[in-house]
């Protein structure tokens, strides 16, 4: 028992040694460095953390409801966080969910995706963001589908386009016609992130997911008359329509039709070739006939338009047909009978007839062949008021639909324009004549090379210039608008020229 308590001491001393050493190697630790992570937000400290994968876990595992909303495994920190690695020997630490808890109140979690970068003219580049990548492709080609038929589209992709034996068409080449790039990202979801094919679709057609506007039809209503009155074309009525296949296809009193205008996010150009037989027009030849009475006149002969075969290569935007270029050397499949008129040259001092009315019969402003690149229609909410005539060739000339007066010319503008350039109010190198009956004519998009003045009188058929590409042009070809009671700016109604022939 004595022996025992001798070592009280020693034991006692020991224990006292012991907690000396540990409070002096816990106080001492404080002055090793230790390794922590600064959060910035903005660039604004908000606090330091122990462990960087541990803030990026703690913000997965909280947030569950952006992974059931987008049906992803991992939602990551915002865009806009920085997280510096420093080291420090004092430094405080804030715990992952007071960092999380800040975070969350001044941003918005991201996911991993892809962000779309289409390049547009005069306009700052477009950014849409998908959450897969084949997303795109797919919408891409639906997009393609609603200017190209699907059989088209599938035998080009598939290089089995039937040979053109007598007329027909083949697309030559598709591609987009602006700079688009696709990376991985993390994106932010306070952004629109597409999800599915058909809500992409409608976003690269239509340019919002706003929903289409309608129209009710009514009794007597087409498809051209409802397109035209909801300031459509044709084309763009039976892409928003796809149920429809032409615009022949009849509508039902009380059906309801979508008239909502596209605005296309990508320039979808297609290019083809079209070789299809066109009418080759009679010319009229006049005869000197003494039986008849001068003032007089009488078909001998009527005229017979023939048929030529020609070749046309034809470039599309978004289905809008743009330059197109005939090739030389058509095929006459039929050739025309021209119309022979008797003109009278008899004098008879007692005649007192009258002289047949020929106001009305208008002239043609191109050469044969030619191709109609754009109607008198409405094209993306603007009216084309004129027609677009296109494929006779830069320089090929320009003639008078009839007798008239100049009334003013431009010839100041470079023979190439470009689609956005206003020299000659749009139309560049231009003529205005005052035909008869009230008709006024635009002659738009011709070289700098005019061949008449104003306050010139002209006949029916003169050359008045050549057809180019100057003012606000997407190729070579003539613009040919028609007005009642004046000119375009000069209080004048448009109206189809067509309707003069």
């Amino acid at each position: 028992m004595k022996g025992i308590k001798s070592y009280i001491p020693v034991m006692i001393s020991l224990l006292i040694s012991i907690v000396v050493i540990l409070f002096i190697g816990i106080k001492s630790s404080n002055n090793y460095p230790n390794e922590i992570y600064k959060v910035y937000v903005d660039g604004n400290f908000i606090g330091a953390i122990r462990s960087k994968a541990s803030l990026e876990k703690y913000i997965n595992n909280e947030q569950k409801d952006l992974k059931e909303e987008y049906n992803v495994k991992k939602v990551y920190i915002p865009n806009g966080i920085d997280i510096e690695k420093t080291i420090s020997y004092k430094g405080k630490l804030t715990s992952e969910e007071e960092i999380y808890k800040k975070i969350k109140q001044e941003k918005s979690f991201t996911i991993k995706g892809y962000v779309v970068t289409i390049s547009k003219e005069d306009e700052e580049d477009k950014k849409i963001y998908l959450l897969k990548k084949d997303l795109f492709d797919k919408a891409v080609k639906q997009v393609l589908a609603s200017f190209v038929s699907e059989t088209e589209l599938e035998n080009y992709i598939k290089d089995r386009q039937p040979e053109i034996k007598t007329t027909g068409s083949i697309i030559e080449n598709i591609y987009l016609g602006q700079d688009v790039s696709i990376q991985e990202a993390f994106i932010s979801t306070d952004e629109l992130i597409f999800t599915n094919q058909i809500a992409l679709t409608k976003y690269l057609l239509f340019g919002s997911l706003d929903q289409g506007e309608e129209y009710t039809v009514k009794l007597g209503d087409t498809i051209e008359t409802v397109a035209f009155n909801n300031k459509l074309s044709t084309q763009e009525f039976l892409i928003v329509n796809p149920e429809f296949t032409s615009a022949n296809n009849l509508l039902s009193v009380g059906q309801k039709v979508n008239i909502s205008l596209i605005n296309p996010m990508l320039k979808m150009v297609v290019e083809k070739e079209i070789v299809e037989d066109v009418e080759k027009p009679y010319e009229t030849i006049e005869k000197e006939d003494s039986t008849l009475y001068v003032g007089q006149t009488k078909v001998e002969t009527e005229g017979v338009s023939g048929i030529q075969r020609v070749t046309e290569k034809i470039q599309y935007i978004n289905g809008e047909p743009q330059e197109a270029f005939i090739l030389p050397g058509a095929e006459v499949i039929k050739e025309p009978i021209n119309k022979v008129v008797l003109k009278g040259t008899k004098k008879d001092y007692y005649y007192s007839g009258t002289a047949p009315v020929t106001s009305g019969n208008y002239a043609w402003p191109t050469v044969y062949p030619y191709v109609l690149t754009s109607n008198f229609e409405w094209r993306w909410g603007k009216l084309h008021a004129g027609l677009d005539i296109s494929g006779c060739g830069m320089g090929s000339p320009i003639f008078a639909i009839n007798e008239g007066t100049v009334l003013s010319t431009v010839s100041s503008c470079a023979d190439v324009g470009y689609y956005g350039n206003s020299c000659g109010s749009g139309y560049g190198n231009s003529v205005w004549i005052a035909h008869p009956e009230g008709v006024y004519a635009v002659y738009g998009h011709l070289t700098s090379k005019v061949m008449v003045s104003p306050g010139e009188y002209v006949s029916k058929g003169q050359l008045i210039g050549f057809m180019g590409d100057s003012g606000s042009s997407t190729g070579t070809h003539l613009h040919f608008g028609t007005y009642y009671g004046g000119t375009q700016s000069g209080g004048g109604t448009p109206f189809n020229p067509f309707s003069l022939y």
